[in-house]
């Protein structure tokens, strides 16, 4: 009789420890998952910025190269949103893979204003022969004297090298420098060719009318930009080179900024161009190093009231995200 009392009391005891076992792995578990998520949404929501309508959707590609598209990573609902129309960062390292970061409205066209410059860019270096030799000289005429002028500008009567003027036009939005370039094979022939390199480059929602971006129809959306600055990265290095510079003279001329804020005070900027006008309000890409993965970071606002805040929100979202990414 002793013996299955002691023998009951050894199995009870003996599942009594399974038990409390049991528990106290299954509390561990519990906490060590509430712990992980609750770090990164304190992580994420300490950054000042935000997320809002994130797409999935029509990830960018590179002409007609099969990406690896990674999907966006979540944000904590409680950080500031980006207030512009549109906007898209994405990670790339101009081979096979684009990592989107952010996405609001990417796929939304809009007028992009001074962006348009970029493609203008792109058709003067497509065509080196005769007609864009960059040290040929072009003299500003009065159609393009009419364009709406910058702070400092060309004006009517002006000779100087096509690279001279490509440099203005991409450092400081140069509407005469723009038109001026477009005249040497004819404005509509340009406009058709930058329409042409469109469709090559597989921007889908883009349409240009004219070489400068003053048309409310010359319109574009956030995905499509980012496509066309990975094309020139890969392609044309020089107009990064020249994007990037603060301020430079140009003799003939004299002293050119940029018209990009944000230089200076972002590091690693490695493509620049603003743009605005009424009706597309105020538009950027800003491309940057990527340290941490040895990449890139393509960022694009649209529509936005203050460009460069909201890019710098972008950006710091952005980083936040693939050095987190990065620990991991």
């Amino acid at each position: 009789m002793n013996l299955k009392r002691a023998i009951g009391g050894f199995l009870l005891s003996f599942a009594f420890l399974l038990f409390f076992a049991y528990m106290i792995s299954g509390v561990q578990w519990v906490f060590k998952n509430c712990f992980q998520s609750q770090s990164r949404d304190m992580f994420l929501g300490s950054v000042s910025v935000g997320v809002e309508n994130v797409s999935l959707e029509n990830a960018p590609t590179a002409g007609n190269a099969t990406l690896n598209i990674v999907q966006p990573t979540p944000v904590s609902s409680s950080a500031p949103e980006i207030n512009a129309k549109s906007a898209i960062s994405v990670e790339s390292n101009l081979k096979d893979i684009n990592k989107i970061i952010f996405d609001k409205n990417s796929d939304t066209q809009l007028p992009i204003a001074s962006l348009t410059k970029l493609m203008t860019a792109v058709i003067v270096l497509d065509n080196p022969g005769d007609s864009y030799d960059l040290s040929n000289t072009i003299v500003v005429d009065k159609a393009a004297d009419s364009q709406d002028p910058m702070k400092q500008d060309v004006k009517l009567g002006d000779k100087m090298t096509i690279e001279s003027f490509l440099d203005i036009m991409l450092v400081e939005s140069s509407n005469k420098s723009a038109y001026a370039l477009s005249e040497v094979i004819g404005e509509k022939n340009f406009v058709a060719l930058m329409n042409q390199k469109a469709k090559d480059v597989g921007l889908e929602n883009t349409v240009f009318i004219d070489p400068t971006g003053l048309s409310p129809e010359d319109v574009s959306t956030a995905n499509d930009l980012a496509k066309l600055a990975e094309y020139i990265l890969k392609n044309y290095p020089k107009i990064a080179d020249i994007s990037n510079v603060k301020e430079f003279f140009v003799p003939g001329f004299g002293n050119v900024e940029n018209t990009d804020e944000l230089l200076g005070e972002i590091p690693d900027i490695i493509c620049s161009k603003t743009g605005f006008t009424t009706v597309a309000k105020g538009c950027l890409l800003l491309v940057t190093n990527n340290p941490k993965n040895n990449d890139y970071l393509i960022n694009v606002i649209l529509g936005a009231d203050d460009r460069f805040s909201e890019m710098k929100k972008l950006i710091s979202l952005s980083n936040a995200i693939c050095n987190y990414g990065a620990q991991d």
